[in-house]
């Protein structure tokens, strides 16, 4: 069968399967239906785990998605394969940014490849960082005083982490604007997955371009290593075992992905959270210790990963008596998670001295715990520190239209922030 026919008609039977399980209210239906993760949350909070007559789980308690996160049994691989060799031309020799990361693969060959990975990623490290972070910070401030009223998105949230993350795996500035293009469409199409033929085309079209990039890259720092990811895991070892190039230029793909389209998530629907809140905005800035724990707060209320899905590889029964068979998917709605009322009080509001605001699970947890989150955190505390002491004046802060967002259900994330500060005399500390 072409392969055109064939996602075709994979495209027609997902829709229509799809509809029929809205119109019946199966627990999937509502999950396709709902705007946002929240709402679905809400509106299917009276259990904790759902099943779809389909087979699929679903779920936004904490502790159930807090206990499949952790759990060695929960694996990512096999509903990775499912969806994307469903509509695709993928190959074995293909590179697929996702299913072949490290993101999508489980057990001895994800901790092998993980602790290859670690080393660019241990605090000593990222900590290392703090100063790129600032330098780039800066840049971007500048330009914003020079005018005062802006889009934060665009001047601040995505090319900080995307300059951040470029210099980290080591991509020329260069093709920057080019991996920013690639990782939009590769995270709002490839994550949430293409609809009809044209998306797919565009997803695939723009995978090969960003792998063959880093495969140029790769091959030049075999010859010439830098001080970046790609010469790190090139020259990496472990037990006398290397990674395959096909493993690094998947893994750096995903990387690049992930490092900034999170990061912007974070940095932009906190900054909101913030001008949304002028009360918890005014005592951060009198009380800057606070930091650390808003951007757990932050996370929290963002949820950068709305949500993830995981499936059993064994009969396994979960801590609240729901029992899943050999094969049985579970979507973990991780946003739901974050706004459990049995865990947080009062869990739509944003509240930087949240007490318990680090158990969100806005980064996961056990083997696919996020490798980046480290560097995401650095990232947003320098960010904020900076603001806060170049427009120490936040009563001026202010919205100057309404925030716009992505369409998108995996990743929830601001395309506009339009804002101004009072621009004044950065404060001494």
């Amino acid at each position: 069968m072409p392969a055109s026919l064939r996602s075709t008609l994979y495209f027609s039977g997902t829709n229509a399967l799809s509809m029929a399980l809205r119109l019946i209210g199966d627990p999937i239906g509502k999950f396709y239906s709902s705007p946002d993760m929240v709402t679905f949350a809400k509106r299917t909070n009276k259990v904790s785990v759902q099943k779809s007559i389909t087979g699929v789980l679903v779920s936004s308690n904490h502790q159930v998605c807090s206990e499949v996160l952790k759990s060695p049994n929960w694996l990512s691989r096999p509903f990775a394969e499912r969806l994307y060799t469903g509509p695709t031309t993928y190959t074995p020799e293909t590179i697929h940014p996702f299913l072949d990361s490290i993101i999508a693969i489980d057990g001895a060959e994800q901790r092998r490849i993980k602790k290859l990975m670690q080393p660019v990623f241990t605090p000593r490290v990222i900590d290392s960082w703090k100063e790129t972070s600032l330098r780039i910070v800066n840049d971007l401030f500048s330009n914003v005083k020079e005018h005062g009223e802006f889009d934060f998105v665009a001047s601040i949230a995505n090319p900080l982490p995307l300059a951040v993350i470029c210099e980290v795996i080591g991509v020329p500035k260069l093709y920057w604007e080019k991996c920013n293009i690639w990782g939009r469409t590769l995270a709002g199409i490839g994550l949430d997955l293409p609809k009809n033929n044209k998306e797919l085309e565009e997803l695939e079209a723009t995978s090969l371009a960003l792998t063959d990039l880093i495969g140029e890259l790769l091959a030049i720092r075999r010859v010439k290593p830098e001080d970046d990811l790609i010469s790190l895991l090139a020259s990496a070892q472990t037990d006398g075992q290397k990674l395959s190039d096909k493993e690094i230029i998947a893994s750096v793909a995903f990387t690049l992905i992930a490092g900034f389209e999170t990061t912007m998530n974070l940095l932009s629907v906190g900054t909101l959270a913030l001008l949304e809140n002028p009360d918890q905005l005014a005592l951060l800035a009198r009380n800057q210790e606070l930091i650390p724990n808003f951007i757990e707060e932050a996370l929290r209320l963002s949820s950068p990963i709305q949500f993830v899905v995981r499936t059993a590889d064994s009969p396994l029964v979960l801590a609240d008596g729901t029992k899943a068979k050999a094969g049985q998917t579970v979507i973990l709605n991780l946003a739901g998670a974050n706004r459990d009322p049995a865990v947080f009080d009062k869990p739509d509001s944003f509240l930087i001295q949240r007490e318990n605001a680090k158990k969100n699970v806005s980064f996961g947890f056990g083997a696919h715990h996020c490798i980046g989150s480290l560097l995401a955190r650095v990232e947003a505390e320098v960010m904020w520190r900076e603001l806060l002491r170049r427009f120490p004046d936040v009563e001026s802060w202010k919205l100057t239209g309404t925030p716009k967002y992505r369409s998108g259900k995996l990743i929830k994330s601001l395309e506009s922030l339009p804002m101004s500060f009072r621009v004044s005399q950065p404060s001494a500390f």
